[in-house]
């Protein structure tokens, strides 16, 4: 399949984080004008003595790519010792998708896709851990691999692997992906991995958190997008939403309110970091408009 074409304009996106401090902002607007470029959008958010912000410009031909750049921002950077990472948005990103047998959020990230929702993206694999899922690939043109998952966790995930290393995706998205993924899989994957759940953790665990709901009479049904980190679904989270329960709703009703509103936020989580619009700080995100 031929990956959908972008409308995005050619512009660069950085974001930038230190400890809070006087001159941070003229310094960076004076990076820019001494090189003839025009910040065209500009966002600063300050929390707990820290300093973050995230800018636009055009993209010209001082710099070929995202390395040139840093090699000579890196001095500006090393003056309030930062943290910071472009991204030249004009430039492809990859994303790989895992998926078990629900395939609501797979098929929002699919759908959105095709229609050039996301910026310059091509969707280079799927893998699930059940052959089902072969279907939806198949139907949008793209490779699909199936890994089982019922033997031992790191014999599978060294084939998870292999695949994500191969295609060496800039993120993955976990499309209700139902397996727990390892620290060392986390550690060895390269890219920052994004998942989505539904909101009852943790007052409804187990298989029927929707049943366990309705039981108590649950007037919310949530969704909540996070970074994936060794710490199971505590990860910073990037978006969050909810969908009010309508009296006299049923056990699938409530079902497939949660589905939609997962798929919903999941799409606009993975939006967002496409977007290079969030910074993780501690153990959460700060995130742009």
């Amino acid at each position: 399949m031929v990956s959908p074409s972008s409308d995005n304009p050619a512009i660069a996106a950085l974001l930038f984080s230190c400890i809070d401090a006087v001159g941070i902002i003229a310094d960076l607007a004076n990076f820019f004008a001494e090189r003839g470029l025009n910040i065209s959008r500009y966002e600063e958010y300050t929390d707990d003595g820290h300093f973050f912000s995230r800018l636009e410009w055009p993209l010209n031909d001082r710099w070929e790519d995202e390395a040139a750049f840093d090699k000579e921002f890196a001095s500006m950077a090393q003056r309030y010792q930062a943290n910071f990472d472009v991204r030249f948005m004009n430039q492809q990103q990859s994303i790989g998708l895992f998926v078990s047998r629900q395939p609501h959020a797979l098929i929002e990230i699919l759908n959105k896709y095709e229609a050039n929702y996301f910026p310059n993206i091509e969707v280079s694999f799927i893998l699930g851990n059940h052959e089902s899922m072969r279907r939806i690939a198949d139907r949008h043109g793209l490779p699909f691999f199936h890994v089982p998952t019922d033997g031992e966790v790191p014999a599978y995930e060294r084939k998870q692997l292999d695949i994500v290393h191969r295609y060496k995706p800039d993120f993955i998205g976990l499309a209700r992906y139902m397996k727990v993924l390892s620290e060392d899989f986390i550690d060895r994957a390269g890219c920052p991995i994004v998942n989505i759940h539904h909101s009852f953790l943790p007052s409804f665990v187990g298989a029927k958190p929707y049943q366990m709901a309705y039981d108590r009479g649950v007037k919310l049904i949530g969704a909540t997008s996070h970074f994936v980190t060794a710490e199971l679904d505590q990860g910073p989270i990037i978006e969050q939403d909810v969908a009010r329960v309508v009296a006299g709703a049923s056990v699938q009703d409530m079902v497939k309110m949660g589905r939609d509103v997962e798929q919903k936020v999941f799409a606009r989580a993975m939006l967002k970091v496409l977007e290079h619009k969030a910074i993780v700080h501690k153990n959460r995100t700060i995130i742009f408009n």
